[in-house]
C-alpha cells in the first residue's frame, strides 16, 4: 500500500498547487520528473557499482535489485542485494553519498515477503529480522517481485541451514557438559568401568537420559547408548 499512497499523495499534492498558483506550479512539477528519469539507467548503474564496492575479499553478489520509483518519489531509490556472506541494503543520499546496512546470514533469524497491490508497478516488499533483538531488523519496500522472491528464496534457505548449525552446536554443548557421552557408528565405546561397576553403569545411563529428556539426543540415540552401556557392562 505504500506505493500507492505516495502516488496519491503525489497527486493530491499538484491537483491542489497547480490551480493555486496559475499553472506556475507545473515548472518544478516538470522539473522533478526531468531530474527523475533523465540519466535514470546510468543512476541504476552506480548504484549496483556502490553496492558491489561494499564487497568484501572473495565475497560475490547472487541477486540485486532496486525499489520501484513509486516508493522513492521523495528520496533516490535504495538498493538490496544478498551475497555469498550476507543481505546488503544500500541507501543512497539525496545529494550524493550513501548508507550501507547489512545483515550476516550467521545472524538472520527470519526473513519475510509480502507482494503488494498492482505487484507489476508496487513490487513486493522485504523484511529481515537480525538475531539480536537490539539490532532491529532491515526492510525495503517495492522491490521486483521475481527479484524478491528469488531473495527471500535464498535468504530462507540461510536462515534455515545456520539454524541447523545452532542446533548442532547446542547438542554438542549439552553432550559435553553431561560429560561428553558421544553416539558412535562404529564399535561402541564407553568409559571404563570403577570398582563399583554398577554405580558407574547407572551414571553412564542417567547421563544418556538427561540427553534424552533436553531433546539432544533422539529415543532411537538413547537406546542405541543404553544397549552400549549395558554390554560393556
Amino acid at each position: 500500500m505504500g506505493g500507492l499512497i505516495n502516488i496519491l499523495v503525489f497527486a493530491v499534492i499538484w491537483i491542489v498547487a497547480i490551480p493555486a498558483t496559475a499553472f506556475i506550479g507545473l515548472v518544478p512539477f516538470a522539473f522533478l520528473l526531468f531530474m527523475t528519469y533523465y540519466g535514470a539507467q546510468a543512476r541504476v548503474e552506480k548504484a549496483g557499482e556502490q553496492l558491489s564496492s561494499t564487497l568484501m575479499d572473495g565475497e560475490y553478489i547472487e541477486a540485486e535489485a532496486i525499489q520501484h520509483r513509486v516508493f522513492a518519489l521523495w528520496h533516490r531509490r535504495a538498493v538490496v542485494g544478498i551475497t555469498s556472506s550476507r543481505i546488503l541494503v544500500l541507501r543512497r543520499g539525496l545529494f550524493g553519498g550513501f548508507k550501507m546496512v547489512d545483515i550476516q546470514w550467521k545472524d538472520l533469524e527470519n526473513a519475510t515477503i509480502e507482494q503488494n497491490v498492482l505487484p507489476s508497478l508496487c513490487g513486493s516488499n522485504l523484511k529481515f529480522k537480525h538475531l539480536n533483538s537490539g539490532a532491529g531488523r532491515i526492510e525495503v519496500d517495492g522491490i521486483e517481485s521475481d527479484v524478491a522472491a528469488v531473495i527471500y528464496s535464498k535468504s530462507q534457505a540461510q536462515e534455515q541451514a545456520w539454524e541447523e548449525k545452532r542446533r548442532v552446536r547446542r547438542i554438542e554443548e549439552v553432550r559435553a557438559a553431561a560429560g561428553g557421552v558421544v553416539v558412535h557408528n562404529g564399535p561402541a565405546t564407553t568409559p571404563a568401568l570403577s570398582a563399583s561397576g554398577s554405580n558407574r553403569m547407572l551414571e553412564e545411563i542417567t547421563k544418556a537420559k538427561a540427553l534424552f529428556d533436553t531433546g539432544a539426543i533422539s529415543d532411537a540415540e538413547f537406546q542405541e547408548m543404553k544397549a552400549k552401556i549395558l554390554a560393556a557392562a
